[in-house]
């Protein structure tokens, strides 16, 4: 017992101490922050400029494309650490459409054809090790039913790729959520206490993806110098599925690890639900969301919303982590109460938006 302990302590200590982890968390942050600098000088040219409109919640024309120093930091560590090509390839294809659609027009289909291809990429060479970890003996020995969690995973990849994209709309949200849940996974994951030669590289790749995020944030917080764009937003959704779904061996690592990215999810979710409502056109922009209301209606400051979600995050995150070890029931009755909170005070705040909108 003590020695099983012992190990669970020692092993993520020698897996940081080796030259080359130090050598990636020195590199990562720093190219978050100098893709960041790189946009942030080139503000004179028009094309990477985010002009505001009327569905803005900035006022002040801003270079966007900044995601660029965390799109180099994850190709820097996924090389370094030798992850599967294939889930390079995905991530590097998917970013750059993305990076090319934040100064050029284009379509909302052609962008889901690359999000679709990409996941098709991912998830191929990964079907035996899916296979293993969701076995049809969980699944009561129906093969079709393997299909279904197989679906489930591809609308998963893609869901999140761009909830993460519709989520990035105030100073400081996405960078937050990605240093806290990026952080968390890698963390988590890292403290196994057998090791893996597939999921740790992985898990130190999460945690390089962390600390590009943290390089990045002082240029987007707490008034943004630059945007994220959807080179940076439509990565981390990406990569952060697909990690999610690359370390998790069984359905409860699954939703625990999904879960900490919490809020975005319950924001996305209770935003569409209201649209669908309202007959509204789901690919069309909109103020909608919950961060939206705050700061748009409400004047709070950016930072001071992207903190409440970060804040939130972490504990809900690290409370799902802490309810894993009672099983996948106690996980998923936590995850409700917080969902109808999470529900109700979005009805709350948009009644109050409605009353001073009359």
């Amino acid at each position: 017992m003590i020695e099983n302990l012992t190990a669970f302590f020692i092993r993520p200590v020698e897996l940081v101490a080796h030259y080359r982890t130090i050598l990636l968390f020195l590199v990562c942050p720093s190219l978050g922050a100098l893709g960041a600098w790189l946009i942030a000088g080139t503000a004179f040219r028009e094309r990477l400029l985010d002009v505001p409109n009327q569905r803005s919640s900035h006022s002040v024309p801003t270079p966007r494309g900044a995601g660029v120093g965390i799109l180099a930091a994850f190709v820097f560590a996924g090389l370094t650490l030798r992850i599967p090509t294939t889930f390079l390839f995905a991530a590097i294809l998917i970013s750059a459409i993305s990076c090319y659609s934040d100064y050029f027009r284009v379509s909302v289909r052609f962008r889901l054809v690359v999000q679709v291809l990409s996941t098709l990429i991912l998830l191929f060479p990964l079907l035996p090790r899916l296979s293993a970890n969701f076995s049809q003996s969980a699944l009561g020995g129906y093969p079709f039913l393997f299909l279904l969690v197989l679906a489930v995973i591809f609308l998963f990849i893609i869901g999140t790729a761009n909830f993460y994209n519709f989520m990035d709309g105030i100073d400081g949200i996405a960078g937050l959520s990605g240093v806290i849940g990026f952080g968390l996974l890698g963390a988590c994951s890292l403290y196994r206490a057998v090791p893996d030669s597939f999921q740790t590289p992985l898990s130190l790749l999460a945690i390089c993806v962390s600390l590009a995020c943290l390089g990045y944030l002082p240029f987007n917080l707490p008034r943004a110098r630059v945007f994220m764009g959807d080179v940076g937003s439509i990565l981390l959704g990406f990569v952060f599925a697909c990690l999610v779904v690359t370390l998790s061996r069984d359905y409860l690592e699954m939703v625990c690890f999904a879960a900490l990215l919490f809020p975005f999810y319950a924001d996305e979710l209770t935003t569409m639900a209201v649209r669908l409502r309202d007959h509204e056109n789901l690919t069309q922009s909109h103020r909608r969301h919950l961060y939206q209301l705050l700061a748009n209606e409400f004047g709070i400051a950016h930072w001071k919303i992207s903190a409440a979600y970060a804040t939130a995050q972490l504990a809900i995150g690290v409370g799902v982590l802490i309810a894993r070890f009672f099983g996948l029931p106690a996980v998923l009755i936590l995850l409700t109460v917080c969902f109808i909170g999470f529900a109700m005070l979005t009805v709350h705040v948009r009644k109050i938006a409605d009353r001073r909108g009359r």
